[in-house]
């Protein structure tokens, strides 16, 4: 049985370092016969590849719990922005939208957030109270 060589634009599985699972990705680099950079298939980001990485359970059951973090860098960030802004004016947020700088969205996942910059051609940097987010957007 022979097994081939993968080569870049070829897909694999890959744990996606945005998307925090494993998903299918695009090789984008390589060196020799080693996979270097892949784009994941689902949210588009490049990044190294690290394989598909499986916690033993042995392994599982030693992590210690986390205790919640206290207000960060990123909480005080969007406290400041969004301190005196009014929710109710907040727009529901579409890739389909025409967006810009300090508009306020309402994320179904992230919540309220405010767009920071935008990233042309079709991108946009928004701060939520989880912290800054690279979303897409239509631009003007």
């Amino acid at each position: 049985m022979t097994t081939k060589v993968p080569s870049a634009g070829d897909y694999i599985a890959a744990k996606c370092t945005k998307c925090k699972a494993a998903t299918n990705h695009t090789i984008v680099a390589m060196v020799g016969e080693k996979v270097v950079k892949v784009e994941c298939n689902t949210c588009g980001s490049t990044h190294n590849y690290r394989g598909e990485t499986k916690k033993s359970p042995a392994t599982a059951s030693r992590t210690r719990t986390t205790k919640p973090r206290a207000a960060g860098k990123a909480q005080r960030t969007w406290e400041e922005l969004l301190g005196n802004a009014d929710p109710g004016k907040a727009i529901p947020y579409s890739m389909n939208t025409a967006m810009k700088t300090n508009v306020l969205i309402v994320h179904p996942t992230f919540g309220l957030g405010q767009v920071t910059n935008i990233i042309r051609p079709n991108k946009m940097d928004v701060c939520f109270q989880s912290g800054n987010k690279l979303l897409r957007c239509k631009t003007d």
